[in-house]
């Protein structure tokens, strides 16, 4: 059915109405469809049942419903939480704070280490269950024993527990942690690696004193102060031990006489390791013993090193002579032993087999410890037939 396009045609005024609107001048009042502005004036100046002002009356009215109600509508406003957990006289109204901070975990580990209320920072703790890092904060800096105790014993994981036994600057957290990783020896050896503290280094190695091989690891840390506990320590296993490092670190380290010479002993078939200990050992009973050793297998040796060590240092004429002849063809090696052996006649020795290498010479006439080296080496460049080669060899 078509739709008729026919526009509408208002009905015309009579004459009458044209004549009263020309006389009344007036405008045509229309009805106002806007609402009423007083009305809504007086809906905005009401009060807000919403507002922060009107929470805080209700927190501290004393109405336990309405203040539960209060404290779940903050749910996200942490830091008014925090506020409420931390300073509210009501325990029911901490409590509630505290859950509603379920989330947001650096908020409850304020609470843990700053609030002054002990069943709200135990509350906070519980929260923080799964949280280790966090746990870990509070187990080292919450202000309040029983809080850094409590946070210790939530915890589960043992690197965690290690980071508390290692770092807490309170002791009772951090023995705490430590008796927890008793019978951990991972946990104990970073604790034993990584703490500052002597009384938790102390305690960590003393809990792997049956363990040789921890204390055999920890033998042979970079850090000085672990190394020598752990090789302290270890010296009521040397006759059970079959690790060449381990043994040598009680041979440089152990305070223990006994421990150092049977250590040294049962290296004596091994030229690097003896070296080890005549180059590094803290106690000169080591070193004497093991350069002897040394000494004793010098025809066996073929490294210019140790050679070299023997040549200079060992207390037998006749084994500096034959390390030295044995090191022929090695100058470094013999400018070494020219240049810092103790005995005279060795130091001339090695230069009589440096006399055909003249840089060599050149080296000890100005490097040599001792006058006499100095002189002799000196000497012999300078003879005729030598500087005259040499020379040749500069000139081309």
């Amino acid at each position: 059915m078509a739709t008729s396009n026919r526009r509408v045609r208002s009905p015309s005024l009579t004459f009458t109405q044209v004549s009263l609107l020309e006389s009344d001048p007036s405008p045509i009042e229309r009805p106002d469809k806007r609402k009423d502005k007083k009305k809504l004036i007086s809906f905005q100046r009401s009060p807000d049942r919403h507002s922060f002002a009107h929470l805080a009356k209700i927190l501290t009215s004393g109405e336990r419903e309405a203040m539960l109600n209060a404290v779940d509508r903050l749910r996200g406003k942490s830091r008014i939480l925090v506020e409420l957990a931390c300073f509210s006289t009501f325990q029911f109204v901490r409590l509630a704070a505290v859950t509603n901070l379920s989330r947001d975990i650096e908020a409850l580990v304020d609470v843990a280490k700053y609030c002054h209320f002990a069943d709200t920072r135990a509350s906070a703790v519980d929260e923080l269950a799964h949280e280790y890092k966090g746990l870990v904060e509070i187990a080292c800096s919450s202000l309040f024993k029983d809080t850094r105790i409590d946070a210790v014993s939530t915890l589960k994981d043992s690197n965690s527990l290690a980071d508390v036994a290692s770092c807490s600057p309170n002791k009772d957290s951090r023995d705490a942690a430590l008796k927890r990783v008793s019978e951990n020896k991972s946990a104990l050896k970073k604790v034993a690696e990584e703490t500052a503290y002597r009384s938790s280094r102390l305690g960590a190695i003393t809990n792997l004193s049956s363990d040789p091989a921890s204390l055999s690891s920890l033998a042979l840390s970079k850090n000085s102060n672990v190394n020598k506990l752990a090789a302290s320590k270890l010296a009521s296993f040397v006759d059970e031990l079959d690790d060449p490092e381990a043994l040598v670190q009680i041979a440089k380290l152990s305070p223990n006489e006994d421990a150092r010479y049977i250590a040294v002993g049962r290296l004596s078939r091994d030229p690097w390791s003896l070296r080890a200990v005549v180059t590094d050992a803290q106690y000169p009973d080591a070193r004497s013993t093991a350069l002897m050793l040394l000494s004793d297998m010098v025809n066996e040796l073929d490294d210019p090193e140790i050679l070299a060590d023997v040549a200079t240092s060992s207390p037998y004429p006749d084994c500096r002579s034959a390390a030295i002849e044995r090191l022929i063809g090695q100058s470094s090696a013999l400018l070494s032993v020219a240049s810092n052996s103790k005995f005279k006649e060795t130091r001339g020795h090695a230069l009589d087999k440096l006399k055909s290498d003249v840089a060599s010479l050149k080296s000890a006439s100005r490097l040599s410890k001792y006058p006499d080296t100095r002189k002799k080496a000196h000497k012999m460049v300078s003879k005729p037939e030598v500087f005259e080669a040499e020379l040749s060899r500069i000139l081309g």
